[in-house]
């Protein structure tokens, strides 16, 4: 199998890349971490669950309305407002045992879980929280994590006023993300947990994954360099530096210089 960071660049190389499987490599730098696989097979279990055809409230429940059900009536999950800034929310395997998380992370749950029952359900990344989109061009939106409580446009607006100026709000905001811009956001979420906490071990991991995405910022490369070298990982910081002097030009001389007192450092 190869290392996280290679895994996560393949699986973002595929046309259609799954949220499970990508949860599953965000979990690999986690304490006792699980296997891809045994995540998706535990995704498996939890739609097997729900019995298509079955458990119906009334003879008007639609597929969607029972996938909803399930996972946020029925299966519990919810948000972890009372430990929000663990790490743990961020971890899928930590939250299918404990069924709390934060919204990007039960958002996912809810999409995959419907993904298994052939009904389309998206992540939407509002600003300042993450829903589920019904459908490609939602005209409905689910809160994750508010036990599925159903949203329409206004209380997105709403919702999205709380992080930016209400005439910022725009219908584009509703829209899914792709599998890209989830990951770059569930990584967000992990560097701001790690950062809070100051740890640096942990920053390193999430970092050396952000690095792995697509068109990552070069800046995540350079506070990836710079976090090696606090935590004395010299040789690696200097492997940082030789990239940056490739992708940073501009700062190539500054580059030069930390990956000479990275080399002077190990030796």
């Amino acid at each position: 199998m190869p290392e996280p960071a290679q895994r996560l660049a393949e699986l973002l190389s595929e046309p259609r890349p799954t949220l499970d499987r990508i949860m599953a490599v965000v979990a690999s730098i986690a304490p006792s971490p699980p296997t891809e696989d045994e995540i998706v097979v535990r995704f498996d279990a939890l739609a097997a669950e729900l019995v298509p055809g079955g458990e119906a409230l009334s003879s008007n429940e639609s597929d969607l309305d029972r996938v909803i059900r399930h996972v946020f009536v029925t299966l519990g999950f919810v948000g972890n407002a009372a430990h929000y800034y663990s790490p743990d929310n961020s971890f899928i395997h930590r939250v299918l045992d404990t069924r709390r998380g934060i919204p990007l992370t039960l958002a996912a749950v809810g999409a995959e879980v419907a993904r298994r029952h052939g009904v389309d359900l998206r992540v939407v990344g509002l600003p300042g929280h993450v829903v589920l989109g019904i459908g490609p061009e939602p005209e409905r939106w689910i809160d994750p994590f508010r036990a599925g409580m159903q949203l329409d446009l206004e209380m997105c607006r709403w919702i999205a006023g709380r992080s930016i100026p209400i005439e910022r709000f725009h219908h584009d905001m509703t829209r899914p993300i792709d599998a890209t811009a989830f990951t770059t956001r569930m990584l967000g979420n992990l560097k701001l947990v790690y950062r809070r906490r100051g740890d640096l071990g942990g920053l390193a991991a999430a970092l050396n994954l952000s690095v792995a995405i697509p068109n990552s910022p070069v800046s995540e490369r350079q506070e990836l360099a710079a976090v090696l070298a606090a935590l004395g990982r010299d040789e690696l910081a200097a492997v940082q530096r030789e990239r940056l002097i490739v992708d940073d030009p501009a700062n190539a001389a500054s580059h030069r210089v930390a990956l000479h007192r990275h080399r002077a450092r190990r030796n």
